[in-house]
């Protein structure tokens, strides 16, 4: 069986003489030719193998046929005009977003206040949690616009521009059963014999090197499921403030020699030189310091 051949011209012809009732009608409403309307017609009936209208004088009756078509056409001319208004704004939509790749110690309320901003200016956001290893390849293979991660106190090349934006503190939390029969405040080295939550991956020695302490240590890099061995007793973790994990059930924060004043990290927004969506990323760059600020 052969394929139909037919034209939107055809169909938007067909649809519109149905809806408005005369070739009259439907041409001015399509700002074409009354001849023009009724040969696109006619080619359509030709293609299809019926008539679609029963003519009679100027009046234009529609066939048992051309009932039933009808409710397809309208369905596809929808369908049709929906692709019409998408395929317009591909070109601008696809500059409305940005890809935002964070550390897992990214303050959640810097996030959601980010979200809030980029949303009230119709501005999409996608966020990814990593690693900074895992976001500088994002970065660099164009998955991702722009990363929140730790400064790792080294120089970033030529292949990423990075800009500081505010530190986080933070402190040792455990079970109050795991050093239950320890001391306080517990020395480093009582700490590097209990097991260790960490939240970043191993490959990302420069972060490993500040966070790690033990050499016994339980990954989880998801906030949940760290909570989940805190509170369980499967180890402690040295961990952000704005995490809140005293208040966790049964988790404390531990008394150490080195104290907890003072103890920080620093957070960089890094990202690619060249990125086509420069002129949004600068906007976004421009107001995370003050969101950074505005939660504290």
């Amino acid at each position: 069986m052969s394929s139909l051949i037919y034209s939107f011209a055809q169909l938007e012809a067909f649809t519109a003489v149905v809806e408005y009732g005369s070739l009259a009608k439907a041409a001015i409403k399509l700002g074409k030719d009354r001849t023009t309307l009724r040969d696109l017609i006619d080619f359509l009936e030709d293609g299809l193998g019926y008539p679609l209208f029963l003519r009679e004088g100027r009046r234009l009756r529609l066939t048992p046929e051309g009932e039933q078509l009808q409710r397809q056409a309208h369905l596809l001319m929808r369908q049709v005009k929906a692709f019409e208004a998408f395929a317009k704004d591909v070109p601008q939509s696809a500059t409305q977003g940005l890809s935002l790749v964070y550390d897992p110690f990214t303050p959640r309320a810097f996030l959601q206040a980010l979200i809030r901003n980029m949303a009230s200016r119709n501005r999409r956001l996608t966020l990814i949690s990593a690693s900074r290893d895992e976001a500088e390849q994002m970065l660099a293979r164009g998955q991702a616009d722009l990363g929140v991660c730790q400064a790792r106190n080294r120089s970033v090349g030529h292949e990423m521009e990075w800009r500081a934006l505010g530190a986080i503190d933070m402190d040792f939390y455990a079970s109050r059963l795991l050093f239950a029969d320890d001391l306080q405040p517990l020395s480093l080295l009582e700490l590097s014999l209990a097991p260790q939550v960490i939240m970043h991956a191993a490959s990302d020695e420069p972060v490993a090197r500040r966070l790690q302490i033990s050499g016994n240590t339980v990954r989880a890099n998801e906030l949940e499921m760290v909570r989940a061995l805190l509170e369980a007793g499967v180890g402690w973790g040295f961990l952000p403030t704005h995490f809140q994990a005293s208040h966790w059930q049964n988790v404390q924060p531990l008394r150490t020699e080195v104290g907890n004043q003072g103890i920080s990290q620093t957070m960089v927004t890094i990202w690619k030189p060249g990125n086509d969506k420069r002129m949004m990323m600068d906007e976004t760059l421009a107001l995370m310091p003050a969101l950074w600020r505005a939660v504290g």
